[in-house]
C-alpha cells in the first residue's frame, strides 16, 4: 500500500524522518506535516493556537504538584509557567530536539517557537489528546521540570459533594473525593485548582473552535474565546451547576466564574486532562474533541 510519503523528494524525505525522530511520532496526515515543515499560512497559526493551549494545560497540571497545597502565593507557578513557554525556552526545545530547519524562509526565535507549539496541535489533530499530552510532556515539560520533586499529594477538604455532583452531571464519576471537598473549600489549594481549571478550559475551548470553523483565524478564535470563557459566561454556568456561592454578591463573577475552574481543575488533577477537557466542555456546552480530528 502507498502512501503520501512515497512520493517525497529526497530532501523532503530527510526532512521529515528528522521531524519523525523529533516529535517522537510519524505523522499520518500529509497537511499536518506540511504545515510544520513550512510554518507559516493558516494551517499552521490554527495548530499552534491549539496547541499553545493544550501546553499551558499540561505545564500547570505539573506545576501545581510541586508545591505543598498550603502555600499561599501563585508566583512560582506563573513564574515557571512563563520560564517553560517562553519564546527563548521553546525556541531551545526546537534546537535541542533538532527539528529540520525552516527552509522556506528565515525564521526568528518567535516562529521556532511557534513550531513546537503547533506540533503539539498537530499531534492532537493526527492521533488525539493522548498523544498530544505525551509531547508536550516529552518534549518541554520534563525537561524543564527535570530534578524537581512532585511533593504535592491529595489536598484536604470537608465537603465537596457540590462539586462532586456537577462533574457527574458534566459526564465524569469521581474517583478521589478529596479533589472536590478542596475544591470547595477556601485556600490555596483551590486557588491551585482554579489556576488549572482554567488552562483546561482554554484547551477545551480552543479544540472545539479548531473543528466547529475550519476557516477561522486564529485571531477569530482568539477573540470568541474569550467572550466564551468571560467570567460573565463561566458565572452563569457555576450558577446553573448548583456550585455553592463564596459571596453574598450574585453580581461578583470573579467569585462564581472561580467556582467552575475550581471544578474543571479538581476533574483534570481526578482523572487527568481527558477527563478535566470532557467536564470543561460541557461547562462550555461546546463538543469535546478529544481528537484525532479529520479537518
Amino acid at each position: 500500500m502507498t502512501s503520501w510519503r512515497d512520493g517525497l523528494r529526497p530532501d523532503a524525505a530527510r526532512d521529515l524522518a528528522q521531524l519523525d525522530r523529533a516529535l517522537g511520532h510519524a505523522l499520518a496526515r500529509e497537511d499536518l506535516a506540511v504545515a510544520l515543515l513550512d510554518p507559516r499560512g493558516h494551517l499552521f497559526q490554527r495548530l499552534e493556537y491549539v496547541g499553545d493551549s493544550i501546553l499551558d494545560a499540561v505545564v500547570v497540571a505539573e506545576l501545581v504538584l510541586i508545591e505543598p497545597w498550603d502555600e499561599s502565593s501563585l508566583r512560582m507557578i506563573a513564574g515557571e509557567q512563563q520560564a517553560l513557554v517562553s519564546d527563548h525556552a521553546l525556541g531551545r526545545v526546537a534546537a535541542r530536539r533538532g527539528l529540520p530547519a525552516v527552509r522556506t524562509f528565515p525564521a526568528s526565535r518567535h516562529r521556532l517557537a511557534d513550531r513546537i507549539e503547533a506540533s503539539i496541535g498537530a499531534l492532537w489533530a493526527d492521533a488525539g489528546i493522548e498523544e498530544a499530552e505525551r509531547a508536550a510532556d516529552d518534549l518541554v515539560v520534563g525537561p524543564g521540570l527535570e530534578g524537581l520533586r512532585r511533593r504535592a499529594g491529595v489536598p484536604t477538604g470537608d465537603d465537596g459533594h457540590h462539586y462532586a455532583d456537577a462533574a457527574r452531571a458534566l459526564g465524569f464519576e469521581p474517583v478521589e473525593p478529596s479533589w472536590y471537598a478542596a475544591a470547595a473549600r477556601t485556600g490555596p489549594a483551590r486557588r491551585r485548582l482554579a489556576m488549572l481549571g482554567d488552562s483546561v478550559i482554554e484547551a477545551a475551548i480552543s479544540t472545539a473552535q479548531y473543528v466547529a470553523d475550519p476557516a477561522a483565524t486564529e485571531a477569530q478564535m482568539s477573540d470568541e474565546r474569550r467572550a466564551a470563557t468571560s467570567n460573565a459566561t463561566l458565572a452563569v454556568r457555576a450558577r446553573d451547576l448548583g456550585l455553592e456561592r463564596r459571596t453574598d454578591d450574585r453580581t461578583d463573577n470573579r467569585a462564581m466564574a472561580d467556582e467552575v475552574q475550581a471544578l474543571v481543575g479538581a476533574v483534570a488533577m481526578d482523572g487527568g486532562l481527558r477527563a478535566g477537557l470532557l467536564v470543561a466542555a460541557g461547562v462550555l456546552r461546546r463538543p469535546f474533541v478529544p481528537g484525532p480530528v479529520a479537518i
